[in-house]
């Protein structure tokens, strides 16, 4: 009697059905990860990311750049979605290999952010560089160029007031064009086109100096 039981009724059906059922399982397990995927994946965005090791001051070309495929949660709206809207523009800090490049990375109106209207972002490298480390983007420092003549001697003046600073350097190897002996070390301001045309006058005519205003 036991023996008829098993090879009957309900028993007998489920093992009939059981590679069909367990097929059946595992193509239901395979669809929901996929679909779990899906949902996880969300929106994505273009955005513009460097192949390349690029040092701070380094003008963007076409060939160090990419465009990839980001969440959009990643990337604030506005950011920059082909390799020719960055092509050109120089980095102001250092952007590692396979870096997002956002305009507050590059040297223009990202770093302008909140600065009146029509001001520049300008690199100042001041001659005593040891007041480099002590300041902070926010501060506000005054430009004063110290210069040598036979006929006046030494003399000085201050060709920008109250600037502010939009940029310093990080660490050592975050600095603009680094010459040998030279610790790089430069200081990004904001100011007027005007200003800027003054600082880069008096770039040539002698020492730069940066005095830390309240």
């Amino acid at each position: 009697m036991a023996r008829r039981l098993r090879g009957t009724g309900l028993g007998l059906w489920v093992r009939r059905l059981r590679i069909p059922l367990a097929l059946l399982c595992g193509l239901s397990a395979v669809a929901a990860g996929l679909l779990a995927g899906v949902e996880s994946q969300g929106e994505t965005v273009t955005a513009v990311r460097v192949t390349q090791d690029v040092p701070a001051g380094e003008e963007l070309a076409v060939g160090m750049l990419e465009e990839v495929s980001v969440d959009a949660e990643a990337v604030p709206g506005g950011e920059p979605a082909t390799a020719e809207e960055v092509a050109g523009r120089q980095a102001a800090v250092p952007l590692p290999s396979g870096a997002v490049v956002l305009t507050s990375l590059l040297v223009g109106p990202g770093l302008l952010a909140g600065q009146p209207e029509g001001d520049v972002a300008v690199p100042v490298r001041p001659a005593d560089t040891a007041l480099v480390g002590m300041l902070t983007p926010g501060q506000e420092v005054d430009v004063i160029l110290s210069a040598e003549s036979l006929e006046e001697g030494t003399s000085s003046r201050t060709v920008a007031r109250a600037a502010p600073v939009l940029w310093t350097p990080s660490g050592e190897g975050d600095d603009w064009f680094p010459q040998p002996g030279d610790g790089g070390q430069v200081v990004v301001i904001g100011v007027s086109p005007s200003t800027a045309q003054d600082i880069a006058q008096a770039a040539h005519e002698g020492h730069l100096h940066l005095s830390l205003v309240g």
